[in-house]
């Protein structure tokens, strides 16, 4: 059996009564050589149930989706770094301002995606993407780093990276300037990435 791409989001957080990356992975659920998981906005659970997944399903690649709640972009994210540093609470009621994630660990992770193609392929699509330098320093880029620290660290072949997209137009209504990106053309954007993977690793559909 071929392994599967692993597809993660995460819950709904804060303010955000809609997640959008949540109603992704229920959109995807159940399709063949695809596991999807909505994990918690919470930092220690959230890599706790990452490294469920990667030891049980023992994908061939894994692609993590975070809100992005300020961005008008889907960003597909180059570095996780060593830190949590943010003022938010996750759903446990967690803040942290100054932490590292692993203290012995790199002050970096790389995507181990290629994020230039990627970003490529979804621009001639038509859909609106760039690259970040700079996943934040809530949640989401404190599961990028633990997903990347686990899989080199168990010297796992797993190319992993991760991708913000940006909120619903429904999310957005009534603020100035912002557009949001509608759930079908997210939804296309991950059936992109999810298909080029496959193309890059020589995974059948």
């Amino acid at each position: 059996m071929t392994a599967p791409i692993l597809l993660t989001g995460f819950q709904p957080f804060g303010d955000h009564a809609v997640n959008p990356t949540a109603l992704l992975m229920e959109r995807l659920a159940g399709e063949p050589g695809i596991v999807t998981a909505v994990l918690p906005v919470e930092y220690d659970a959230c890599g706790a149930a990452f490294a469920a997944l990667l030891e049980e399903h023992q994908p061939a690649a894994a692609l993590c989706f975070g809100l992005a709640a300020g961005s008008e972009y889907i960003k597909i994210e180059r570095l996780a770094w060593n830190r949590d540093e943010s003022e938010q609470a996750d759903n446990a009621g967690v803040v942290r301002t100054d932490d590292a994630i692993e203290p012995d660990g790199p002050t970096a992770y790389g995507s181990t995606l290629p994020v230039p193609m990627l970003v490529r392929e979804l621009a001639i699509a038509g859909l609106p993407v760039t690259f970040s330098d700079h996943a934040g320093g809530f949640v989401c880029n404190h599961l990028f780093y633990r997903a990347r620290h686990m899989i080199e660290t168990a010297d796992l072949d797993v190319p992993m990276g991760f991708v913000h997209l940006p909120p619903l137009p429904e999310q957005v209504a009534g603020q100035t300037g912002r557009s949001g990106l509608p759930l079908d053309q997210q939804e296309r954007a991950v059936r992109a990435l999810v298909g080029l993977l496959r193309q890059g690793l020589g995974i059948a559909a």
